[in-house]
């Protein structure tokens, strides 16, 4: 990693106050609705929406999960990201950056599978994320490696890289 990006990286971990992510890299919560709504199918009420500060850097990745609301990511900093996401039985690529060849937010539906990771992994990314129904972690799905290998056996490569074990 290039010694300024290493510094910004940290930089923004210690000035946002982020802590590790379950999925990998780090966050804060930045935004938690004080309304409240019901949604059809659900068993509980959840926040309007939610938001976090999401960085990764270096060889961070966030592995392969799913929630039951959307997720939009909005570039902030740093270098393009990397968001896949298995829709409609392919596995899309879409370059989250204020490049020419990226966009500066990315919306994954409900219940698709999805992870992220920098594009050149000496760098970092510093994002905002927004759910709606708001995120709480009983939402939240870390996928299993075999059931996604199972599921998507020409995908294998980014499967192995993008999930824990």
């Amino acid at each position: 990693m290039k010694n300024n990006e290493g510094q910004q990286a940290a930089y923004w971990i210690t000035h946002l106050k982020m802590t590790p992510h379950p999925e990998g890299g780090y966050y804060r919560e930045v935004y938690r609705a004080e309304e409240w709504t019901s949604m059809e199918g659900w068993e509980t009420r959840r926040r309007v929406m939610t938001t976090i500060h999401y960085l990764l850097e270096k060889n961070d990745f966030s592995a392969f999960h799913r929630i039951k609301s959307p997720e939009s990511w909005f570039f902030h900093k740093g270098a393009p990201l990397l968001i896949y996401s298995f829709e409609k039985g392919l596995l899309m690529c879409r370059e989250l950056s204020d490049q020419d060849s990226g966009v500066l937010q990315v919306t994954i539906e409900p219940g698709v599978w999805f992870a992220a990771r920098l594009k050149e992994p000496s760098t970092f990314a510093l994002v905002s994320c927004a759910v709606a129904p708001g995120f709480e972690f009983e939402d939240f799905e870390l996928a299993n490696r075999d059931l996604l290998l199972s599921e998507y056996p020409d995908y294998k490569k980014e499967i192995m890289e993008l999930t824990r074990k």
